[in-house]
């Protein structure tokens, strides 16, 4: 029985650390699992985690509660920055290309989502899980317990290494689409030009088409080194979270 309840602050500690990656939509990768898929991977998680991870003796529960979390949310934030920085570029191509104005329904988080934003963050989650992001990801929160034990006290870096890593996710997710970016403002240079040539013409109507099937083809042509790219995202936001914790 002592070792029972010696054994249960450890593991409340440990659900908190992993919380944030399993169970909030915003934060996890696992976002499109059911709820208790989540819930029991979350049990399963901070069971094992606890049974390795050290932890602190010093240190108050609501202390230890807060740090377990913005613990948490630093390393869940290695994968909601690159899904953001991968999913606003392609925002940005609907708008260019003129299919804003479309959106899916995602009735996971009851939101409406873009068109070639959704595809890009499909092809995001594709490279987590395929080059082995979300193990990187777990083992990163555990190794965590080694300078920051289960409810130990933290010390956070300030705002630096997070506008840091704002800064940088951002600009490898421009890296992704940029070719088709940069192909479709081409594109609209020659519509303009058209469109003062010919001003009895409906230009935009007739380009249109013609700029969705483009951004469809450069996506195509230059997807094929997304992966690298996308992968280069993910590494940098795991590298850089520790540092978030003055670490």
């Amino acid at each position: 029985m002592n070792a029972v309840l010696d054994f249960l602050p450890h593991w409340m500690f440990a659900l908190l650390r992993f919380l944030p990656m399993c169970l909030i939509p915003a934060f996890t990768p696992f976002n499109w699992a059911p709820l208790h898929i989540r819930i029991f991977l979350l049990i399963a998680l901070a069971t094992l985690g606890a049974s390795v991870m050290p932890a602190s003796t010093t240190g108050s529960l609501f202390n230890g509660t807060l740090t377990e979390l913005i613990v948490g949310s630093c390393f869940a934030l290695a994968v909601m920055l690159p899904m953001a920085a991968v999913g606003l570029p392609g925002r940005l191509l609907d708008i260019q290309a003129g299919l804003a104005s479309a959106n899916l329904f995602n009735p996971s988080l009851q939101t409406t989502d873009s068109l070639l934003g959704t595809l890009l963050s499909l092809a995001a989650t594709f490279v987590f899980f395929g080059l082995g992001f979300h193990l990187l990801l777990i083992k990163a929160l555990i190794a965590s317990a080694q300078w920051l034990p289960l409810g130990g006290a933290l010390s956070l870096a300030g705002p630096a290494p997070l506008l840091a890593m704002l800064g940088s996710q951002f600009l490898l997710g421009l890296m992704v689409v940029l070719p088709a970016v940069l192909g479709l403002f081409a594109l609209d240079i020659a519509v303009a030009y058209a469109s003062r040539s010919m001003p009895q013409a409906n230009i935009y109507f007739l380009a249109l088409p013609i700029k969705v099937v483009a951004v469809l083809l450069l996506l195509a042509a230059s997807l094929r080194l997304a992966p690298a790219l996308i992968g280069r995202l993910f590494a940098d936001a795991l590298n850089r979270a520790p540092h978030m914790l003055g670490h």
